[in-house]
């Protein structure tokens, strides 16, 4: 039996610094902590849930990412084994996240049909923020994803976000 159609699909799993220890922490499948969580997780769900919101004929996926994406050096150690930080592992997360929101809207976006993006949720006071960078705005200021999945105008395109790529292209994404 199949699951019903899905309109939205959002995808805003987000750790720093995995148990907060300040070390490098490793899942039981051996993957590093923030790339575990904030990729490999939501890439799993979408590909399982991707028919799903095909299938709702007004579909949009919405991957976060980061204004704090980067650590493009690290794209070819995606555990970062050789030089792990706490904001080296979440920056290169959301890279990933982005590319892989692009390479998403690259394979399958079809504008009104499906759509893909990706954003920046908003800086905003959670336990992830003050660990890493100190506080920010009150949680309810936190509309981007909730407008990016009910506004129309975000529905007429597809591909919102690339700039959280920090310049990587098709070619990054093919590695």
């Amino acid at each position: 039996q199949g699951f019903p159609v899905i309109h939205g699909l959002l995808n805003n799993a987000g750790t720093f610094a995995g148990d907060y220890t300040g070390k490098r922490k490793v899942t039981a499948e051996g993957n590093e902590y923030s790339l575990a969580v904030n990729v490999l997780a939501p890439f799993l769900l979408t590909s399982l849930l991707l028919e799903n919101v095909q299938g709702s004929g007004a579909g949009r996926i919405l991957v976060t990412s980061s204004i704090s994406a980067g650590s493009n050096d690290a794209l070819s150690d995606l555990q970062c084994q050789h030089h792990w930080s706490d904001h080296r592992a979440y920056e290169l997360s959301k890279l990933c996240d982005a590319m892989i929101a692009m390479e998403l809207h690259d394979r399958y976006a079809d504008p009104p049909q499906l759509c893909v993006h990706t954003m920046d949720p908003g800086t905003v006071d959670t336990k992830m923020l003050q660990a890493g960078w100190g506080r920010g705005a009150p949680v309810r200021t936190a509309t981007t994803s909730f407008e990016m999945l009910t506004q129309d105008r975000f529905q007429k395109s597809s591909g919102i976000g690339a700039e959280y790529c920090c310049g990587e292209g098709k070619d990054s994404r093919k590695r």
